[in-house]
């Protein structure tokens, strides 16, 4: 898979879930069977407010993500690996909470998902760091 692909991919991805959880909050809380509670003042809606901020972050994430993707061939081998090792640890720390909210709270498919969507996502990354270039200097996972 060449780079800039995997970079527009991760981009779409994250702008579909971003505008899922801007716009349909309650809906992806259910998903992950958030119940609505009410305990000293936190409600199910402080809740659901905060995976619309979520959402928006992750709608800004995409779109930076799908540039960085038509710019991928442009940057020089020091800025894309800086890219790259940005991508791999941001999504690592989001598998790994991913990975300990489903074992701890969610128990359910959606999770699961979430989890591995993540890993995915940082085994690519990884994988294009350790295999560098290609013989015809196309970024691509070996």
């Amino acid at each position: 898979m060449k780079l800039s692909s995997l970079f527009a991919i991760n981009g779409i991805l994250f702008v579909a879930l971003g505008i899922a959880f801007a716009v349909y909050g309650p809906s992806m809380m259910g998903f992950f069977k958030v119940p609505e509670l009410n305990i000293d003042g936190i409600t199910y809606w402080h809740v659901t407010a905060f995976a619309r901020m979520f959402g928006a972050a992750l709608f800004g994430y995409g779109f930076l993500l799908w540039a960085v993707s038509r710019a991928a061939n442009e940057l020089s081998a020091a800025n894309l690996r800086s890219v790259l090792m940005a991508l791999l640890l941001g999504n690592l720390l989001a598998a790994i909470v991913s990975i300990t909210q489903q074992s701890s709270f969610w128990y359910n498919a959606a999770g699961w998902i979430t989890s591995g969507i993540f890993a995915l996502l940082t085994l690519a990354y990884g994988a294009i760091l350790v295999a560098g270039r290609s013989k015809n200097g196309e970024k691509s996972v070996v």
